[in-house]
């Protein structure tokens, strides 16, 4: 993962003018968090890319094609629950930190294998579906309809292994407050801290990221074109 505190020196010493402290880790917190954000949903658009160009035939080699690196770089976000059905309402609630679905299984019994659950996103191909005599969802096809919640045919499923890229936690950048000689003197708090949750590559896209957003928000021209700098050397 990639140190908030690095990320934050670093930003504050591009940034901050003569010592000002115009970078507080509140300002830079809350545009650290846009930055993340922005990166992860980069890494979906690249693994969008890559499915286009394949299909072209045009992806690069296995090892250096977009989908490979952005599911290389997602893996550490993905992640297995196994979630219950809500007996009130008859459908499963995605989990809190739930961003992207990867797939969804019936779980084994008794060490068999899992059951793969169709995943389908337009409520209109379910429907018909469950009105075909030769295509309906059984328990050995099970099919999902995946919008703000999942709802699972048949529905006599109670319980499903769900996997997804979950939303990464916001990064923060605290301090402590400590007395030197009477003078008070703020200190890096790791414990209290959350580093980014992007791998050490996106370090430089990081600062450039977050470098072009005090730029505007400080109303200085020659920041943001720092940003933009590091952003192309990135």
């Amino acid at each position: 993962m990639v140190s908030v505190q690095s990320v934050y020196e670093t930003v504050k010493n591009l940034v901050n003018k003569d010592q000002k402290g115009f970078v507080s880790p509140e300002v830079f917190n809350s545009f650290g968090k846009i930055a993340q954000l922005n990166i992860y949903k980069e890494m979906f658009e690249d693994m969008s890319m890559g499915r286009k160009l394949r299909r072209q035939n045009v992806d690069g080699p296995t090892h250096n094609s977009f989908i490979t690196r952005a599911k290389t770089d997602l893996s550490p976000l993905a992640t297995t629950v196994t979630i219950q059905k809500d007996p009130a309402t008859g459908v499963f609630d995605k989990p809190l930190d739930f961003s992207v679905i990867i797939s969804c299984n019936l779980p084994g019994i008794r060490g068999s294998a899992k059951t793969p659950v169709y995943l389908l996103h337009e409520e209109e191909k379910i429907n018909h579906l469950l009105a075909s005599n030769l295509s309906a969802p059984t328990s050995s096809n099970p099919v999902a309809l995946v919008s703000d919640d999942l709802e699972i045919f048949p529905t006599s499923v109670s319980r499903v292994d769900l996997t997804y890229y979950r939303t990464p936690r916001t990064p923060v950048y605290m301090t402590n407050s400590v007395n030197v000689n009477g003078i008070g003197i703020e200190s890096f708090n790791a414990d209290a801290s959350q580093d980014f949750e992007l791998p050490s590559h996106y370090e430089e896209e990081l600062i450039s990221e977050i470098v072009k957003m005090l730029g505007v928000n400080l109303r200085d021209p020659d920041v943001y074109k720092h940003g933009i700098t590091e952003e192309a050397q990135a």
